[in-house]
């Protein structure tokens, strides 16, 4: 027995060992190639991760803990520069070369298929491979509303219950329904309400969605019905949820946010205007903001920087990383942390279980369209 226990040790002890020296040829090689820097005594990787702004007040939390984690276990100084920036823009940004980042991290699925359909345009081949992506955290697009200002006298149940709404109502702020959400050119979340706008309008889920479908008249005169009652297209979700709660149930009626802003603002919605901001999860059913985490195939990124990014997702989806993520609105992605009831509450103005169908994003090429139809329906008087 005891010789086995020996048999065993030496055999954990040899796996140490060469992955340890595997470990450091690794780094001597990059250090010789450039991609990683050696001064003083320790080597260093850059780390350049771009991701959606909705959780910069999260990731910029977690950086400082990563640091110091990769270095203690490692020995090895990760220079980590995190940029927060709109969705649609790091996909520009990155077909334009203007930014060469290690990995990435949208808002939503639904920019990864429109990433690798830009890149294969303009450079050819796919720069992130769509099945290896995995959600960080969850948020599901929802409509907020007033609960006694406006709920309790339109019990809407989704876009379909807003459009019958909408075709008795004067446009815009004459009407009873004001109605809102991002400029889907500028913010992810005005992307994702307008595919299930499209898609509502169709009779079809977002997945569903064709060419003929988003420049069909019909299809596009009931989605015109309900942009007329926009009175606002904001640039970002945050800033964008943070006005239509200062301006109060007078201002706007229902606006299409994360189910996280809702919970963020819920209690200073409630101590300004005495009235609840509630979620209401479309009947047709919601996109998720599944925040993917993706590393680039890219000819800037090292196989030592897919090294490191790879232990950036790992430390983000560790139970206390993501534990931290709930008290700014998110859900958490990995299955063994439980939703905090305190925060994914109906007192928070949400419900712990989405009671909607989740939908799948469309293709690259029908969030493109959407975009255009959009623009022939909207509502020009509002910025």
């Amino acid at each position: 027995m005891a010789g086995r226990r020996r048999y065993s040790l030496g055999i954990l002890l040899l796996v140490f060992l060469i992955g340890f020296l595997i470990g450091a040829i690794l780094i001597y090689a990059s250090a010789q190639s450039g991609w990683i820097n050696v001064g003083g005594t320790m080597p260093s990787i850059e780390l350049t991760f771009v991701y959606g702004s909705e959780k910069q007040k999260w990731i910029e939390e977690a950086k400082e803990g990563f640091e110091r984690w990769f270095e203690s276990t490692f020995f090895v100084d990760v220079k980590c520069n995190f940029i927060a920036m709109g969705s649609k823009e790091i996909i520009t940004q990155i077909v334009n070369e203007q930014l060469r980042p290690v990995a990435i991290s949208p808002a939503a699925s639904i920019w990864i298929p429109y990433l690798n359909e830009k890149w294969r345009e303009t450079h050819g081949g796919m720069i992130v491979d769509e099945a290896s992506c995995k959600p960080l955290v969850v948020s599901p697009i929802v409509l907020a509303t007033w609960n006694n200002s406006f709920y309790q006298q339109h019990p809407f149940k989704g876009i379909r219950d807003l459009i019958d709404i909408a075709l008795n109502d004067p446009d815009g702020s004459d009407g009873v329904l004001k109605y809102g959400h991002t400029n889907p050119r500028l913010s992810n979340s005005g992307a994702m309400i307008i595919l299930i706008q499209f898609a509502a309008a169709a009779g079809k889920e977002p997945g569903e969605l064709t060419i003929f479908d988003l420049s069909n008249p019909l299809v596009q005169q009931r989605v015109r019905v309900l942009e007329a009652e926009a009175i606002q297209y904001g640039e970002s979700t945050g800033f964008f949820g943070d006005w239509a709660v200062e301006g109060g149930p007078s201002t706007i009626s229902v606006f299409a946010v994360y189910e996280s802003v809702v919970i963020a603002k819920s209690r200073a919605a409630r101590q300004a205007w005495g009235d609840s901001l509630i979620a209401v999860y479309p009947e047709e059913g919601v996109l998720l903001s599944d925040h993917p985490f993706a590393i680039l195939n890219a000819p800037w990124v090292s196989p030592l920087q897919v090294f490191a990014a790879e232990k950036l997702y790992e430390y983000l989806m560790r139970p206390e990383v993501q534990q931290a993520a709930q008290k700014y609105g998110f859900r958490p992605a990995n299955p063994d942390v439980p939703l905090d009831p305190l925060i994914f509450s109906p007192e928070r103005g949400v419900s712990a279980v989405i009671p909607s169908k989740i939908l799948s994003p469309p293709p690259g090429f029908i969030l493109e369209n959407a975009i255009i139809a959009w623009d022939a329906v909207r509502n020009r008087g509002v910025k």
